[in-house]
């Protein structure tokens, strides 16, 4: 029964993609009409909502794959019981490490992302040739989202930028590009500095007019803290965290029923920007790293993960992990095992939103940028106003640069940080069955898909 229902949703994604040799979709909004849609604000916001739509409707774009690729490519996770399985299989085919061009994870994320993309950059040609007096509130979320949508790409597909600013990166699009147009490769160093751009024009003219399902003007400011906090400008990733910290209706959860809210119910005042999903919405993203329903769990915590945690005071321990229930002793990752649209009576997972940036993230960016500019004190109030909000106190160690990385890997876990960061700061890793990366290692630049390789002759990443 588990293996039927894990090899029918393989089997959809790889039928979604066997339609067309083409990865990147070349039909966006031009076949409604965009001078018609354009008309009207209603119009623009109607092609904004069908881009967040497209990021939500395949299961390895930002459904699952945001999440569950990179948390497969860490330390942070093992492989977990004999039989557990994944619905997109990336415990098969990714956490092994051995993957390759032609893995339908990497082909999907990929592909959503340039559909998405090919819509944005519809809407930004759109609103800079609009009278309308609002044009540059949809402008703002347009760039925003062409730069997250860029920036993610970047990470998944291209060495850190810190390794190598010259490196191949990803082929950045924008509304001046013809649908047809083949484009080469960009340097790190320009997809950065384009990333930079479109979110430095968005944050100027941007509008905090709406809630946390779309992309606001502190989700860009929060976007740019992290972009300049990850390439080493630290002061500009202060400047910016702060900024997005301004605005009254995000603040910290204080207590282990917020936590419990945030991620079982996707209901906090922590959370900036998410792609809604509601139980219509393609949805089975609640069984992303753990299917307990089905008694289904691939991946295990690492001890080197669990140990961070004081597990009598931590108020996340109980809502991020759960003791597997076949009596192994190891933990199983829980954060992301949503119940808002559950139902155990169907067998129904559920979905859970894809929280994409949430405000604890700005206070690490805070303590990690002012202990980089030698600000100790600045950096050690950030760090504690994080700890003291999840119950354990304030720092009294003599390592804080350490203590901050090891916050990040506490609060972030299973957001596809870890990843991240591991590529960011040059480090490897081993896991205990022996797999590993060495550091800076070619993997941690996913391979071009061979589809895009074939359609469009894009050079391929070192060591594939």
């Amino acid at each position: 029964m588990k293996k039927i229902f894990k090899f029918t949703y393989i089997f959809i994604i790889i039928l979604s993609t066997s339609c067309s040799d083409d990865i990147i979709d070349k039909d966006p909004l031009d076949s409604v009409s965009p001078g018609n849609l354009f008309l009207t604000e209603g119009g623009f916001r109607t092609a904004l909502d069908g881009v967040y739509a497209i990021m939500q409707e395949d299961l390895l774009g930002y459904n699952f794959g945001v999440y569950s690729i990179p948390e497969a490519i860490n330390d942070d996770i093992i492989i977990g019981a004999s039989g557990g399985f994944t619905f997109d299989n990336t415990h098969a085919d990714i956490y092994p490490l051995n993957y390759d061009p032609s893995e339908f994870q990497f082909e999907l994320f990929w592909k959503t992302s340039f559909q998405a993309l090919n819509h944005v950059n519809t809407i930004i040609k759109g609103a800079r040739e609009s009278n309308l007096t609002n044009k540059n509130v949809y402008l703002a979320e347009a760039l925003g989202l062409r730069a997250m949508l860029n920036y993610n790409l970047y990470r998944f597909f291209a060495p850190a930028f810190n390794t190598s600013e010259s490196a191949l990166s990803v082929p950045y699009r924008f509304e001046t590009d013809g649908l047809l147009d083949i484009k080469p490769r960009n340097t790190n160093e320009q997809v950065i500095g384009f990333i930079l751009n479109d979110l430095n024009e968005a944050v100027v003219i941007a509008s905090n007019d709406v809630n946390s399902y779309k992309l606001s003007k502190t989700g860009i400011q929060a976007l740019l803290a992290r972009v300049y906090h990850e390439t080493g400008d630290f002061a500009n990733a202060i400047t910016f965290a702060n900024s997005a910290l301004t605005d009254g209706r995000y603040a910290l959860g204080t207590d282990a029923a917020a936590i419990k809210n945030q991620w079982e119910q996707d209901d906090s005042d922590e959370i900036i920007f998410r792609i809604r999903f509601d139980a219509s919405d393609n949805g089975a993203n609640a069984a992303m790293l753990a299917i307990p329903l089905y008694w289904s769990f691939p991946y295990f915590v690492s001890n080197d993960l669990i140990n961070l945690y004081d597990q009598t005071n931590d108020t996340r321990f109980n809502t991020y992990f759960e003791l597997d229930p076949n009596g192994s002793g190891s933990f199983y990752p829980k954060k992301h095992v949503g119940l808002r649209t559950a139902d155990a009576a169907t067998f129904t997972v559920g979905a859970t939103d894809i929280k994409l940036v949430r405000v604890p993230e700005l206070y690490l960016i805070l303590a990690e940028s002012y202990d980089k500019t030698s600000n100790s004190a600045s950096a050690l109030s950030n760090l504690n106003i994080l700890r003291n909000a999840r119950g354990i106190g304030d720092y009294t160690g003599s390592n804080l640069s350490n203590e901050i990385l090891n916050e990040r890997r506490r609060e972030l876990a299973f957001e596809g940080f870890r990843f991240t960061d591991l590529k960011r700061l040059g480090l490897g890793f081993t896991r205990p069955d022996g797999t590993t990366l060495a550091p800076n290692a070619d993997r941690f630049a996913l391979p071009i898909p061979q589809l895009e390789i074939q359609r469009s002759g894009l050079t391929q990443n070192d060591g594939y």
